[in-house]
């Protein structure tokens, strides 16, 4: 397929192509530089910027097509799964029943006592025939469809790189614990005849999520509700996508703890290094900035950080960064010259530093804040858990302003630091 047809390639043509100028600017300033023509220098800085804002655009479309195109897969994988099954299955006729009920109670703000029959009878058959999907929440109010909260589930996904990378785990109660090894388990080199010694029991780590109520309350007018051309469906998935999806986002970064999830900063981030003695259980180690200078920090501060890792999480380790901090990244250089950088030039692919991929986190420090934290490396899916409860839940109010339909959406989330030895960070110290 030609790039003319498929927007992926075409993507890739177009990073390809501003990387170059890039690099050649790039390589133009640092000249100008040397030279001591600082007006030339700072005329190619500020197109360096261009190109650089460019570039996060660009990848941010590419990340976009991609994603697109695996919700689509998806979707048809699930459309030829449904068409293996019998046709009109029992289970299907219920959830259609149960969604036509939904959407009706949803533009008519919950008025339509027929949608409520015919939600509630689709949830006794539910209950008959053993379907879980469906139904009411402990909380009071109705489940959102499944079929809804799946399209709510992509949307947020494709909106966010970091609720990608972290473990995401459903449960079923707020008990949920993880049980983390630390160091790994001990082992020893034996003779068929020799002595088996016992030998030192691993540390063992057990960590909790904290957990919040993640809610969006939105009105609507009831002129627009019931327009026949209003895609209720459509509009509840993008709002609360977009809703949920950067609060959740936010939360795995800075969360207190406090009724949301305790994110990975929530516990400052420490120098102490892995071993003994031990870090507080939710405290990464972060590495230090070797310059004095925001602006000037080099290679060498990048490789300390990936060597500050364990290389048994080394396998898979990827670098987090907002898109102003990928912006400097581009511009480190080894000795001979060549970038360290590399563009995605893949369908599929990220773009990668020191061979290693890197995703997009925005809710990061830039490079040149003051103690910032701003660079992350490792495996962020065993350094950090995110959970989910509960189905997606909904209460319609019509009373409290008239004209208007008032929804309250909500769902529990937690989160956790599980291993802490996983993931290092890298900081700039005033």
């Amino acid at each position: 397929m030609s790039k003319d047809t498929n927007p992926i390639l075409g993507a890739i043509d177009n990073i390809n192509v501003a990387f170059e100028e890039f690099k050649t600017t790039n390589d133009d300033k640092l000249d100008a530089e040397r030279k001591g023509n600082t007006a030339k220098a700072k005329e190619l800085d500020e197109k360096l910027e261009r190109i650089n804002d460019d570039l996060v655009v660009m990848e941010r479309q590419k990340r976009d097509f991609e994603r697109r195109e695996t919700i689509l897969d998806d979707r048809v994988d699930l459309l030829e799964a449904l068409n293996d099954r019998p046709k009109g299955s029992i289970q299907q006729k219920v959830r259609n029943e149960y969604k036509e009920g939904f959407i009706d109670f949803v533009r008519t703000g919950g008025k339509d006592e027929a949608a409520h029959v015919k939600m509630r009878n689709a949830m006794q058959q539910a209950k008959d025939v053993k379907d879980v999907t469906i139904g009411n929440t402990a909380a009071g109010g109705y489940a959102v469809p499944e079929e809804i909260s799946r399209e709510i589930d992509r949307l947020m996904l494709k909106q966010s790189d970091i609720q990608n990378e972290v473990k995401s785990v459903t449960v079923g109660t707020s008990d949920y614990k993880e049980l983390i090894t630390i160091h790994g388990a001990n082992s020893a080199w034996i003779g068929e005849t020799g002595t088996r010694s016992v030998l030192n029991t691993p540390t063992l780590r057990e960590v909790v999520p904290t957990w919040g109520e993640l809610y969006n309350r939105c009105q609507i007018s009831e002129w627009s509700a019931q327009d026949i051309f209003f895609d209720v469906e459509k509009w509840l998935v993008e709002d609360v996508a977009d809703g949920f999806g950067k609060n959740v986002d936010l939360a795995i970064w800075s969360g207190d703890g406090s009724s949301k999830p305790t994110g990975m900063t929530n516990s400052a981030p420490v120098v102490t290094a892995d071993g003994s003695p031990q870090r507080a259980a939710a405290a990464y180690q972060y590495v230090i900035t070797d310059s004095t200078s925001p602006v000037a920090f080099g290679a060498d501060d990048v490789i300390d950080l990936v060597y500050a890792l364990n290389r048994a999480y080394r396998n898979g380790a990827k670098f987090g960064c907002n898109s102003v901090t990928q912006g400097a990244l581009r511009k480190l250089k080894s000795s001979n010259g060549d970038y360290y950088w590399q563009p995605s030039l893949q369908v599929g692919q990220p773009a990668t530093l020191l061979g290693h991929p890197v995703f997009t986190y925005e809710d990061m420090a830039d490079y040149s804040t003051g103690s910032a934290i701003y660079l992350g490396f490792g495996d962020w899916k065993r350094a950090y858990t995110l959970t989910t409860r509960q189905q997606l839940a909904i209460t319609v109010e019509n009373v409290t302003n008239p004209g208007y339909i008032r929804y309250y959406i909500r769902r529990r989330y937690g989160g956790i630091v599980t291993n802490n030895e996983a993931l290092k960070f890298l900081k700039l110290i005033d």
